[in-house]
């Protein structure tokens, strides 16, 4: 009896093994439904698409206007950029023509720069942090960048497929292995995108990206009007008002001088 038992013992970790991994993977992620093959290829197909779209734009220089809202304030400001892919950004937000706060990515780490006292600068040992703190909404820098560089801030998918409804353009459910969170990509009928969400695994929308105009430049058709909102109403609503893609930018735009600025 007891090599029976002990000879028992290696299926019954398995079998543990396999119950736990299957709790972890439907707590990370949400429940699929049954789908068609060949319509998740053809969500998948169209991702890709969206992900690969304006990649030719290395680069960007700009002006434009942000308005944040929050519970409590409501501010507008004007922006002057330099960014360059995959994670160097100089932004700078300004009032009245004046500097108010300057954020840099250097690609290896991230300054925040208050050039009112309101807080001290700050440097991040992440070469891609939270913005939350300075923009009430958890947008990632890398998100940041792509938007201002004219891409969809598409976040890394293993999964695609429709989302099941009477919707003639349904949206495409997008998720990655392990990870909690997902997102829902909403185009229209020429396949353009019209909204980006990004839920919890509770399908509870954390924040979302609506596109309201697009403008052309040359070939590539640029997002340029957009709002940034979360669960909780905080809002961002961001304008482009000048966009040169693929501009010569010195190496130096992304340090910072001695004086901190």
């Amino acid at each position: 009896m007891g090599n029976k038992i002990h000879g028992g013992l290696p299926h019954l970790i398995l079998m543990l093994l396999v119950w736990i991994l299957l709790v972890l993977v439907s707590g990370c992620s949400p429940l699929r439904p049954q789908t068609d093959p060949g319509l998740d290829k053809k969500a998948r197909d169209l991702a890709n698409t969206i992900v690969s779209l304006n990649q030719d734009i290395k680069s960007s220089k700009g002006t434009g206007w942000v308005e944040m809202e929050t519970d409590t304030r409501a501010d507008k400001f004007k922006i002057a950029w330099a960014a360059s892919a995959p994670n160097r950004l100089r932004i700078t937000f300004l009032v009245a023509g004046h500097p108010v706060e300057t954020i840099v990515a250097t690609g290896d780490h991230v300054t925040f720069i208050s050039h009112t006292g309101e807080h001290d600068s700050h440097t991040t040992f992440s070469s891609d942090p939270n913005l939350k703190k300075y923009l009430h909404i958890p947008v990632k820098l890398s998100g940041l960048i792509a938007i201002l560089l004219g891409h969809i801030p598409l976040e890394k998918f293993d999964h695609a497929w429709f989302k099941q409804g009477d919707s003639n353009f349904p949206p495409i459910i997008l998720t990655q292995n392990w990870k909690s969170t997902f997102q829902q990509l909403h185009m229209n009928k020429v396949g353009q995108v019209q909204q980006l969400v990004f839920l919890n695994k509770n399908n509870i929308p954390l924040y979302d990206i609506t596109y309201l105009d697009y403008q052309a430049h040359g070939e590539n058709r640029i997002p340029a009007t957009l709002l940034v909102q979360d669960a909780a109403g905080r809002k961002i609503h961001l304008t482009l008002t000048l966009f040169i893609p693929n501009p010569p930018i010195k190496e130096s735009v992304f340090r910072l001088t001695e004086s901190g600025s």
